[in-house]
């Protein structure tokens, strides 16, 4: 990172130099787009740590030296997002939770209320993933009571669609999650946040899916999964050479989800194809605390096909494998993260999480 930083040597937020608001709310920025990225590279359980003390510091710079600064405020809600993100992935709810209410205070306090949308967002993302359908849907109706228009309405009822299929609402949910598609096919609309870049029909499509998963109708989730990952393959084929991004992630992802509703369903022949063709090849792309736990859940579901003993057999296999390697980054190359980093641009992309399973 270049040019004067607000942090000081210590992190404290004090330097020697006084530096302006604007340039201070840069570089805050340009820090949390290194944390992005190596998110990206990395996946989550290496980065938790770094992305934390980036929104501490961020959090100092603003209580020490620009109180009132609305855009630093704004720069520092957009750190503890991204903490709050990474802490998710990495499945560390708390931390997460902390980091997400501290990003919606902070947006707050900055006026910002495109990034406390993005705040509830996320807060309502995290609340179906720990499945507590109730907290979720309160807090999409509070969003969407507020009159967002566009890819932000989209974004809550999608989370509110989930909700509703959590809580058993079979018939709401199918409705809302077929009005967010339906909205998401008219095309961006003017005062579309740049956060909403990531909400595609692919993401739409794996949210389908998870609303099956969510009523406990495998059969419709795995269409919707399938849907998914050829989604994604063709957004790979179309996209320019070297900017997928972390389309490739997701893919591995959706993958997995596919994988598990298969399993779910005891479609065992289609749960083998899918294990031999697409997850094994793929599995050094796992950066995911969440999708490797959704992973081990699909694989101990495949040990119930006592008259597919290949399948039972490649299924253990696998899951000694995954447990004698560990995926912690390692396969990417990027082990433990930390210290300075190129800044780069990458957006940071919000990952819906599947369900744990019940105990």
């Amino acid at each position: 990172m270049t040019g004067a930083s607000p942090y000081g040597p210590d992190g404290s937020g004090r330097t020697g130099d006084p530096v302006p608001a604007e340039a201070a709310a840069h570089s805050v920025r340009a820090a949390s787009a290194c944390v992005v990225a190596l998110d990206t590279r990395c996946g989550a359980r290496g980065v938790v740590d770094t992305a934390v003390r980036n929104a501490a510091r961020a959090g100092r710079a603003v209580l020490t030296r620009f109180p009132e600064s609305s855009d630093v405020l704004a720069a520092a809600a957009e750190a503890h997002q991204v903490a709050g993100w990474v802490a998710f992935d990495a499945e560390r709810q708390d931390l997460s939770r902390r980091m997400t209410l501290a990003a919606l205070r902070s947006a707050g306090r900055a006026g910002d209320r495109s990034m406390e949308y993005f705040a509830l967002g996320q807060w309502a993302m995290q609340d179906v993933h720990l499945w507590r359908p109730t907290e979720a849907r309160r807090v999409c109706e509070a969003a969407l009571s507020g009159g967002p228009t566009g890819s932000v309405r989209t974004l809550f009822t999608l989370r509110l669609a989930r909700a509703a299929a959590q809580e058993g609402e079979r018939a709401r949910a199918r409705r809302l999650i077929g009005e967010t598609r339906s909205r998401h096919l008219e095309g961006p609309r003017r005062g579309d946040p740049d956060w909403t870049w990531w909400l595609t029909e692919a993401e739409i499509s794996w949210h389908r899916g998870m609303t099956g998963a969510d009523a406990g109708e495998w059969g419709r989730a795995a269409e919707c999964f399938a849907e998914t990952v050829e989604l994604l393959l063709e957004q790979e084929r179309t996209a320019t050479p070297g900017r997928v991004g972390g389309s490739g992630r997701f893919r591995f992802h959706a993958v997995v989800s596919l994988l598990w509703s298969l399993a779910a369903a005891r479609s065992w022949a289609e749960a083998e194809a899918v294990l031999v063709r697409e997850v094994l090849p793929l599995r050094a792309t796992v950066a995911s605390v969440r999708c490797e736990r959704l992973l081990a859940e699909a694989v101990r579901l495949l040990d119930g096909a006592r008259r597919r003993p290949s399948l039972r057999d490649t299924a253990r296999w696998f899951s000694k494998g995954e447990r004698a390697d560990g995926v912690d980054g390692s396969s990417t190359g990027c082990g433990r993260a930390g210290g300075d980093v190129p800044e780069l641009t990458t957006r940071w992309r919000p990952r819906p999480s599947p369900r744990p399973p019940r105990r």
